[in-house]
């Protein structure tokens, strides 16, 4: 198992270097002030502790079992971890494209991977025929994202329930990364876990509440799925820390603030990526239903990175469209303050008169 460098975080490391001070490439919240959500060391206890103090939160927020749980250092890890415990090499996966590529690199690494399309041409929707097809040549599991990223696309309940349903005629698992289905601007969708018995779902502290430095995440699934990726998280990374752990828990028991508070910062921008689409004809954008982010198709002919580098000279850093395995786009996230989003955009339309002239 040898893994390509990460290009998502390469890009990260690089706009970091290149001085951005502009962040249109941020789709998490923002890290709640010590006012509203303190972190406390005092009288944590020991690991074991904390976890089952975690592992009850979950079970109360979103209506599990304890045997249905299984504790990660972070949505990805619980996204690897299941892949390496489901699929063999033989085995087939089916991972949606355009997508958040680690997962689709993860899949790639320890099984045969063929993508389901996702086009911003049919609204982000699956081909159910693409995926029957791919279903009845023997794929083991079906990987989504729901919200997708990068288009903040939802997966309805009816549509990801005739998914679920699908994959399990054949026996197939329905692995859905969920850490942004939460910041849904409507009702949210329920989650792959409470669909079928073959339904996965995947989440973290990271997005939605703006903690991704406790590096705790989760899977809900069906019982023998949670001990398996839980058997292997304790073999390869043994408990997680207990400070991390009670903050988890309390952020859970806090979720509908945070949802609250999420909503809130996305309301207040979201008019103004909406204003800036509608004056800037050359690109294409099917309107994201939650969190910060937008999939914005280029002008033909436009080259995602080269846009991204001009932009970068200026300091702002988008999201390439290539390294979520979509070429010709750029992922364009609003999780900065507005007056800066707007100065970002505003560069966007600039880069696009100089890239368009020549």
């Amino acid at each position: 198992m040898r893994f390509p460098s990460d290009p998502l975080e390469d890009w990260a490391v690089h706009c970091h270097r290149r001085g951005a001070t502009i962040s249109l490439d941020s789709s998490g919240a923002s890290t709640p002030g010590p006012d509203e959500f303190p972190l406390r060391v005092e009288e944590l206890g020991d690991e074991a502790e904390a976890e089952a103090e975690l592992r009850e939160a979950l079970c109360r927020a979103y209506g599990v079992d304890d045997d249905m749980i299984a504790l990660t250092m972070g949505a990805q890890h619980a996204d690897f971890l299941f892949f390496l415990t489901h699929l063999n090499p033989s085995d087939k996966a089916v991972v949606e494209s355009p997508t958040f590529m680690p997962i689709r690199r993860q899949a790639e690494e320890v099984a045969r991977v063929s993508s389901l399309e996702r086009s911003p041409a049919k609204a982000y929707v699956p081909d159910m025929q693409d995926l029957s097809d791919n279903l009845r040549s023997g794929a083991k599991v079906v990987a989504l994202t729901n919200l997708h990223n990068p288009s903040g696309a939802m997966l309805g309940d009816e549509v990801l329930s005739g998914i679920v349903d699908e994959a399990q005629r054949t026996g197939a698992l329905v692995l859905v990364d969920e850490v942004f289905r939460e910041m849904s601007y409507g009702p949210v969708p329920k989650g792959a876990y409470q669909l079928g018995d073959n339904g996965v779902s995947v989440s973290s502290v990271t997005k939605l509440n703006g903690l991704r430095g406790l590096r705790v995440g989760w899977l809900l699934g069906p019982p023998p799925v949670a001990r398996a990726v839980e058997a292997a998280r304790l073999y390869t990374s043994y408990r997680l820390p207990a400070w991390s752990c009670r903050h988890a828990a309390e952020a859970v028991r806090r979720r509908e603030w945070f949802r609250e508070r999420a909503l809130q910062h996305a309301h207040e921008n979201l008019p103004a990526v909406e204003d800036w689409l509608r004056r800037e004809t050359r690109v294409r954008c099917h309107r994201p239903q939650g969190a910060f982010m937008a999939h914005i198709v280029l002008p033909r002919g436009i080259d995602d990175l080269e846009l991204s580098e001009r932009l970068l000279d200026r300091g702002v850093a988008v999201g390439p469209g290539r390294y979520w395995g979509a070429p010709g786009t750029i992922r364009l996230t609003f999780s900065c303050p507005r007056s800066q989003l707007e100065v970002g955009m505003a560069y966007i339309s600039e880069v696009l008169d100089l890239l368009t002239r020549g």
